[in-house]
């Protein structure tokens, strides 16, 4: 459990009021708005993990960092996403809802969760082994060029209920920018990096605190498996396994 601190309340109430209020807000994660009101007034005084970590955090980390000038967006994630611990890791093999790449690219983070979105679009289900206790969904890719490091039809395997944390892999939708992104993630200081493993698109770099809504959604690759002539092959951390 979440206990809510006075940061955490100040930024929820500051999510709420820009939201349009209680009603849109709490649609928005998907609870019922007497939840948000209780944990506003103090009435509750905890969030549910999994709710804290996939719905929530999402959602105030913008204000939690306007509210704590001082901390770098590493230190606020480390404090506050509760990411779990790959050190406890539940492995086992598990059936993933995969999204088409071009179906991908309409999600839509403010009418459904990413978990909705896979299962109502996903065009298979392929096996992985995963950690039990997040929630995963998959991406075929299909517009690879010869510039990229991973071949059209590779799946990544995402993290749903999870932030990208620095250094991670990261699947995204740019605004402006046409298709998904597959990137590595580097955050220094408010300074956010975004480096390509396709030679079709620069290293982006902006000031986190300055310029938001860069990014209308970024999601944790974990895993890539390529199925050719018969023969897998997958990806895992910097390594052709």
């Amino acid at each position: 459990m979440r206990l809510i601190d006075n940061m955490i309340r100040k930024s929820l109430v500051e999510a709420v009021e820009k939201s349009g209020g209680l009603l849109a807000f709490s649609k928005r994660i998907g609870v019922a708005h007497s939840t948000v009101l209780f944990w506003l007034n103090g009435k509750t005084k905890s969030i549910n993990s999994d709710l804290w970590r996939g719905r929530v955090y999402p959602e105030i980390e913008s204000y939690l960092a306007g509210n704590l000038p001082k901390m770098e967006l590493n230190m606020i994630r480390e404090k506050y996403s509760d990411c779990l611990s790959g050190a406890f890791a539940e492995n086992r093999m598990v059936s993933v809802p995969v999204v088409r790449e071009s179906d991908m690219m309409h999600y839509d983070a403010v009418v459904e969760s990413v978990e909705v979105f896979a299962e109502k679009f996903s065009a298979e289900n392929v096996v992985f082994i995963c950690d039990v206790r997040k929630k995963h969904f998959g991406v075929r890719l299909e517009y690879c060029d010869r510039s990229s490091f991973y071949p059209s039809g590779a799946i990544l395997l995402c993290v749903a209920d999870e932030r990208v944390r620095n250094g991670d892999f990261a699947v995204l939708r740019m605004r402006n920018v046409d298709g998904l992104q597959v990137c590595r993630f580097f955050c220094e200081g408010d300074c956010i990096s975004l480096v390509s493993l396709s030679d079709s698109m620069k290293k982006v770099e902006w000031n986190y605190r300055k310029d938001r809504g860069r990014v209308e959604w970024m999601f944790p690759a974990v895993w890539f498996k390529v199925i050719c002539s018969g023969v897998e092959r997958k990806y895992h951390g910097q390594e052709i396994l």
